[in-house]
This record gives C-alpha cells, sequence and structure tokens, in this order.
C-alpha cells in the first residue's frame, strides 16, 4: 500500500460529535476530503443528528439504530461557564465532554468492526495549565474544561488497554485555534489555523497510524515544551 493511500478513508463511515462546532467541522470536512462519510452529532439544528451526549439511553438508541461505524470522533465541548460558578460549570463541562465521551464510546466502540478507529479531542490544556496572562480579569478558561480535558487522556488509555488492537483509541491534544484570542506563548509564535488541524487528524483516523495505540499527539505549536 502506497503511503497515499494509507491516508483513504473511502467506505469509511465516522461519527463525529460536536460535529457543528469550528474544530468539528474541520473534522467532518477532513474525512470528507479522504473519501469517507461524516455524520455530525450536536445538539444544534444543522447536525446530521441532534443528539444529547449526556442522555445514555437516547445514545444508546441512536446506536441501536445505526449500522455499525469505522471511526468515531469525540470533539464535543460544553459550555465553558467561568471558573467561579458554583461548580455547575464543572459538572456541565465533566457530563458533556468527559461523560458524554464515555458514553459514546461505550455505545459505539463496542460494536466497531476490527480495524474501528476512536479519535478523542483533547488540549493543550490538558497536559498544562492555563496561562492566566491570556485571559481578561474574571475570564480565565473553567476548570471544568481543563479537568475534563485531563481525564479524557486516562480514557484515551484506558479503552485502547481494554480493545487491543481491535479499535484503535488515540488523542488529539491541539493548541489555540485563531480566532482573534491572544496569543500563547510557544516558539512558533502564533496560533493555529483552522486548516492546520487536518494533517494530524487525517493521519490519526486512517491507516497511515496503525501501530497507534493510547497515543496523545500534540499539536500546539510548541506551547508545552516550555
Amino acid at each position: 500500500m502506497s503511503v497515499l493511500d494509507q491516508f483513504s478513508l473511502k467506505t469509511k463511515v465516522a461519527i463525529v460529535t460536536g460535529g457543528e462546532g469550528l474544530l468539528g467541522r474541520v473534522i467532518c470536512e477532513t474525512i470528507r476530503e479522504l473519501g469517507g462519510t461524516a455524520l455530525s452529532v450536536d445538539l444544534k439544528p444543522t447536525a446530521d443528528h441532534v443528539l444529547d451526549i449526556i442522555d445514555a439511553a437516547a445514545i444508546q438508541k441512536f446506536s441501536d439504530s445505526c449500522p455499525p461505524v469505522d471511526i468515531l470522533v469525540n470533539c464535543a465541548v460544553g459550555n465553558q461557564k467561568p471558573v467561579m460558578d458554583g461548580g455547575q460549570g464543572l459538572a456541565d463541562e465533566l457530563n458533556i465532554s468527559l461523560m458524554g465521551g464515555y458514553n459514546m464510546t461505550a455505545a459505539f466502540g463496542s460494536r466497531m468492526p476490527k480495524g474501528g478507529v476512536v479519535l478523542n479531542i483533547g488540549s493543550d490544556l490538558a497536559l498544562i495549565g492555563p496561562d492566566p496572562s491570556l485571559y481578561a480579569p474574571g475570564a480565565m478558561k473553567p476548570a471544568g474544561y481543563c479537568i475534563a480535558k485531563h481525564g479524557i487522556l486516562g480514557m484515551t488509555r484506558y479503552f485502547a488497554v481494554i480493545w487491543g488492537g481491535r479499535v484503535r483509541v488515540n488523542c488529539l491534544c491541539p493548541g489555540s485555534i485563531a480566532q482573534g484570542q491572544r496569543v500563547p506563548r510557544c516558539p512558533m509564535g502564533r496560533l493555529a489555523q483552522p486548516q492546520e488541524m487536518k494533517g494530524p487528524v487525517a493521519f490519526l483516523l486512517s491507516d497511515a497510524s496503525s501501530y497507534m495505540t493510547g497515543s496523545i499527539l500534540t499539536v500546539d505549536g510548541g506551547r508545552t515544551c516550555f
């Protein structure tokens, strides 16, 4: 198989949670450009499937109604309430990013054919803490976001061990994608452009990464080097 052929996703069907968000749209576009079918799952009405991933019963019903899929991407995040909000923001983020990802992985990953792929979307903040100097007073990245993203690393490694070589489970930890925010301290001295996530996503979803499972791929301009 040639290198280019290894990246093909022809005949592959993928479900992308948070598929209507910025990174979710990039992931869906990447899958389609590689010849696969991408189905976005989101609460937004523009999604292919409107689904609350906190609702385990609804997920199971959705999974039972679908033929087995080849790829699952867990990209959903919560509403990122302020860091000090009585704990509700923490609960919301853990429920959506972490518990929702677990529910989807358990429901769909267990039914995947051999060679299936689960890709969890982490963050550079799964590896380091937020830099307070980047945020306005009272607007620092919520605790729930950081805690949930750290948990996603553990979930990635857990399912990688449980499923062995049958279903590969990896995690992509992107840095900040440019949306008008301040540039973090990093060797490349700039924010990521959305299209710069396409290559890493293509690699992790395709046979180009066929000997990788339980791996954490960081694409952050070198921010976590410090």
